[in-house]
């Protein structure tokens, strides 16, 4: 007879005891590694706790790269090689100087200045060209995709975006994109766009940007080539909008119908279809249908001048909710009735107000809550084509003054980001509520926590110096000047 013991698999189990002692030895322990990992990590900035850490990252990564951008410097009998490197340095040194002085914003700043520098350097050397292309501005529920991802993540503002990336807007979101090339592109609500290409060359500097409107709608404001043979293209399943020069226009595509609209505020964009091929002017409004046939050319009307309230204006109201607040605009020849829209948002992706109906030039608001608004206005033709809106206005109603005779205290100005992007440049800051900021002059939007964003158009190549200026409702102010290296335009 088989043994038992033999024809049975055996399971041996070896037991030992710990004692609380040990155990509370080896959990100390652990403590003890786990805080150590978790303070080097602040101290590091790596886990965002530490701002400081990480503005003395970004001055260690701009001495790098200007390290080893030196040698090009040196050895390239180029002026704009050599106004680079200066301008490194330059940058280099104000982030040096900003973070001995505790001044984290700006030394950060800086230093992301003078990384991109020094990085067109060596881009430069390796034959390649230094782009850029981000989301500038992102109100409600926006997403972007990137290519080969099956996720969408929630747009941050300033992300950078490259080739592939698609950008959603839910019925309440909209967003805003700068170019490399100077365009600005604003991706209206319940929309989806995809970059198809970015490109420019090192030696000629042609430059060529291409976008695709899955569906939805999204207006382009371009701006003059840089060189001949440079373009802004918008393009939808049928039709394709290309501009070599300055324009502003709206391309909308319906997936359902298979449409395509293509409205021009200024400009001459081309439009071109399997089919055919034409020049859009200022003030027309072409159809593409789902056969690729170009319909007949359509005059929309001039977009309404806004009159009051002037931009940005506060009204003091002792009782808002029994205060009534006067729009106006100048009648557009042609026109039948207006469309005026209200909004909290500058991008207008949620609407207080949307009335297609109105058949005069004033129009009286009442109890309109303390906050900020913002409201534009176009133009309907008798036969219902309507233009392009109004340039956009903001106002706010306060039920108490906000002049101070107190306040001698200059307001606070914060740059939080200063970020080069072609020819232009991506200003966010932060000061008192209720202040006006200006940048060279140009006013710029300031939301109601005080955080501002702007984008400056830099005025010339080379070296420019911009003057930021703030000043809150007692009459100070503070201001500061900003350098930024622009390498052409």
């Amino acid at each position: 007879m088989p043994d038992n013991n033999d024809s049975q698999q055996r399971i041996l189990l070896d037991w030992f005891n710990i004692s609380y002692r040990t155990l509370f030895t080896l959990v100390l322990v652990l403590l003890i590694v786990g805080g150590g990992a978790f303070y080097f990590l602040r101290a590091e900035g790596i886990l965002g706790m530490n701002p400081a850490a990480g503005a003395r990252r970004e001055v260690s990564k701009a001495e790098r790269l200007l390290v080893k951008a030196g040698p090009e410097i040196k050895e390239r009998q180029d002026e704009g090689i050599r106004s680079l490197g200066k301008n490194a340095e330059v940058l280099l040194e104000e982030a040096r100087q900003h973070l001995k002085m505790g001044r984290i914003a700006e030394s950060r700043s800086s230093a992301l200045q003078s990384q991109l520098s020094s990085q067109k350097i060596l881009d430069f050397a390796k034959g390649e060209s230094t782009y850029t292309v981000r989301l500038y501005k992102v109100e409600g529920d926006v997403r972007v995709k990137p290519p080969g991802s099956f996720l969408w993540e929630r747009a941050a503002t300033n992300r950078l975006l490259s080739v592939g990336d698609q950008v959603k807007t839910a019925s309440n979101g909209s967003a805003q994109i700068v170019y490399f090339d100077g365009t600005i592109t604003t991706v209206k609500p319940g929309s989806l766009l995809e970059i198809k290409e970015l490109y420019e060359d090192p030696a000629t500097k042609i430059r060529r940007v291409r976008e695709r409107v899955t569906w939805g709608r999204v207006t382009a404001k371009t701006e003059r080539r840089n060189v001949k043979g440079s373009f802004h293209e918008v393009s939808t399943e049928n039709a394709v909008a290309r501009t070599e020069d300055k324009a502003d226009f709206e391309v909308e595509f319906d997936r359902v119908d298979n449409r395509t609209r293509l409205r021009v505020r200024s400009g001459e964009p081309e439009l071109t279809t399997a089919k055919a091929r034409i020049r859009v002017h200022a003030q027309e409004l072409v159809e593409v249908d789902r056969n690729s046939r170009v319909g007949l050319r359509k005059i929309v009307p001039h977009s309404p001048k806004p009159i009051e309230p002037i931009d940005q204006r506060t009204f003091l109201f002792k009782d808002p909710t029994k205060a009534v607040t006067v729009l106006r605009w100048e009648q557009v020849p042609g026109v039948s009735q207006y469309r005026l829209q209200l909004s909290n948002q500058s991008l207008f992706g949620k609407l207080l107000l949307d009335k297609k109906d109105v058949r005069h030039t004033t129009v009286k608001l009442p109890k309109l809550p303390e906050g900020s608004y913002y409201w534009r206005v176009l133009g309907i033709k008798p036969t219902g084509e309507e233009g392009s809106f109004s340039e956009v206005r903001k106002f706010r109603i306060r039920s108490r003054s906000l002049r101070d005779s107190e306040d001698h205290e200059p307001p606070p100005l914060e740059i939080i980001d200063f970020l080069p992007s072609g020819p232009l440049v991506i200003i966010n800051g932060k000061t008192e509520p209720g202040a006006i900021v200006s940048v060279d002059r140009q006013k710029v939007d300031v939301y109601e926590d005080g955080s501002f964003t702007a984008v400056i158009r830099l005025q010339k190549e080379g070296l420019n110096h911009m003057r930021i200026r703030v000043q809150d409702s007692a009459g100070n102010t503070t201001s500061m000047t900003k350098s930024v290296y622009v390498e052409s335009f």
